[in-house]
């Protein structure tokens, strides 16, 4: 008889690992908005991102806030579109004013774009977001959840879960160490 014994535990927390790469997933792909946003308006590739890695993190942690209150079976497209404009425009505001007065620097300025706050939030991101939020709830959670949950192995998930976390996790020690 062979002995598994990580079998359960990789088992029982494989959904905490799914997550953990959507988070990635959530944080990659805001790297890669605020790069292509913010090249347009410069007119040149710009390096966006606090980290060393290509992430913004601050869209992992908004996508999770999401997808803890959206649930694609049961919520409308229309109303995860329009709250979930409001929850991430106030969480980015929040977070803004927070980064501020923790790191003395902004990380984000939308001041060159039409309809701003202070330059924390804008319209314009907030549609973005808006759009973003709905094809994250209906289509990436739905989709990374079957490839993680039933089509890839449990392993490959804990593994690539917690490869991606340490990795995270390092690079954002060895960041704010440089501050």
């Amino acid at each position: 008889m062979r002995i598994r014994p990580m079998s359960g535990f990789v088992e029982k927390t494989c959904p905490f690992w799914t997550r953990v790469i959507e988070f990635v997933f959530c944080s990659f792909c805001g790297w890669a908005y605020e790069m292509a946003a913010e090249g347009i308006l410069a007119g040149h590739i710009v390096d966006r991102g606090w980290l060393h890695l290509p992430l913004c993190i601050i869209y992992g942690f908004f996508g999770m806030v999401v997808l803890w209150v959206f649930r694609p079976e049961k919520d409308k497209p229309a109303a995860v579109f329009f709250l979930s404009m409001a929850i991430v425009t106030v969480m980015e505001y929040l977070s803004a004013l927070l980064i501020e007065a923790v790191l003395h620097r902004r990380l984000w300025d939308y001041s060159r774009w039409i309809c701003n706050f202070q330059g924390r939030v804008s319209l314009i991101s907030t549609l973005i977001f808006g759009v973003a939020c709905v094809l994250l709830v209906f289509w990436a959670h739905p989709a990374l959840n079957k490839f993680f949950n039933k089509k890839c192995s449990k392993t490959v998930t804990f593994v690539l879960g917690a490869a991606l976390l340490c990795t995270v996790l390092a690079d954002v020690v060895i960041t704010a160490a440089g501050y």
